[in-house]
């Protein structure tokens, strides 16, 4: 890292076209299925076998469908509402990480106001491991309390994915080591992220390297897997 406090540049991130693309369409597929099921289950119960529908039906379907127009409409008003909060653009300059959102306003996490860990065995900025059921983040302290840095958002139907994210984490943390010398970051964040601890830049041989050594160990597992059930229960499961 040659950056001195006064030459730190500004970067911006590159929204990743294919993943947003692809998030948004499975998105929209979900919604479309699940108003699929709500309207189709209930027509061809009663439209089975070219039955009239009864009374009953009929008062059903008065109050069913209604409610899940209301539903639906209510919805897409929430999803109106939280859009003017959307992530539409991430950048880091001297001060810190930016999000600007789409209706013009900026959310920031600033160094200065990055504190020490309040925790024991954390350190001031760590990173949390993701479950089966919640993704892994970066995250540090501030009013003594953790928050999150995420550099790209996966919520549904306003998700920001950048190109460039390993290069966000590694501009943020070259910030934080000019501007805030004080806070110390986890080894972890820069392995995980593939972070050269010595010049503090995003690794991408490293990054290639070890994607292609889990997709060769992957494939080789499946492969004994493969052997395996062939020559115990004579049949294979690959071929």
């Amino acid at each position: 890292m040659n950056y001195t406090k006064e030459n730190f540049p500004k970067i911006c991130s590159e929204r990743h076209l294919f993943l947003t693309v692809l998030m948004y369409g499975l998105f929209g597929l979900l919604l479309i299925a699940m108003l699929a099921l709500l309207t189709a289950v209930p027509l061809s119960i009663q439209l089975e076998h070219n039955s009239p529908l009864s009374s009953n039906e009929i008062i059903f379907n008065v109050i069913y469908f209604p409610l899940i127009f209301f539903g639906i409409w209510k919805l897409y008003k929430n999803y109106q509402h939280h859009k003017l909060k959307k992530t539409v653009l991430i950048y880091i300059d001297r001060n810190g990480l930016h999000y600007q959102q789409f209706d013009g306003s900026v959310r920031s996490i600033l160094y200065q106001e990055l504190e020490k860990s309040t925790e024991p065995y954390r350190s001031d900025i760590d990173i949390r491991i993701g479950t089966k059921y919640s993704p892994g983040y970066i995250f540090g302290f501030k009013d003594r309390a953790r928050i999150p840095i995420h550099f790209s958002t996966a919520e549904n139907g306003l998700s920001y994915v950048p190109k460039n994210k390993y290069r966000l984490i590694a501009h943020f943390l070259q910030g934080a080591a000019l501007f805030c010398p004080h806070i110390k970051v986890s080894p972890a964040v820069y392995s995980d992220y593939f972070i050269d601890l010595n010049t503090l830049e995003f690794n991408k041989k490293s990054r290639t390297i070890t994607y292609v050594i889990f997709f060769a160990a992957l494939i080789i597992v499946l492969l004994g897997i493969d052997l395996l059930t062939k020559y115990t229960m004579g049949f294979s499961l690959l071929f």
